[in-house]
């Protein structure tokens, strides 16, 4: 049993603290749940709508817009991922309500 315990922990706090196999985004209530991300190089983020409205991610916060990723139209239900193979800091915003911001920082 204390097994089974130590194996549960683990898992959960390298899922938790966005372990290996990148991130996810909630869009919900014209917001990105949550906001910043962490991901190692390699890895994705994947943006999940559960909101009512469409959403379209795309690179840079404006009125810096940048090329380095764009979504298409995630409708109500539907994700999307994008692999970063780059370290660094990539700020976006959705097109559809440009003053909702978030960042995805990138390590080694």
């Amino acid at each position: 049993m204390a097994s089974a315990v130590l194996v549960f922990v683990v898992v959960f706090s390298a899922t938790a603290c966005g372990g290996s196999g990148g991130a996810t985004v909630t869009l919900r209530e014209l917001r990105f749940e949550p906001d910043t991300v962490t991901i190692k190089k390699g890895d994705s983020v994947t943006w999940n709508n559960e909101d009512r409205r469409n959403r379209q991610i795309m690179s840079g916060a404006p009125p810096v817009m940048t090329d380095d990723f764009m979504s298409p139209v995630i409708e109500t239900g539907q994700s999307w991922s994008h692999t970063f193979d780059q370290s660094g800091e990539f700020p976006y915003h959705d097109m559809k309500i440009p003053n909702q911001l978030g960042t995805v920082i990138v390590e080694e």
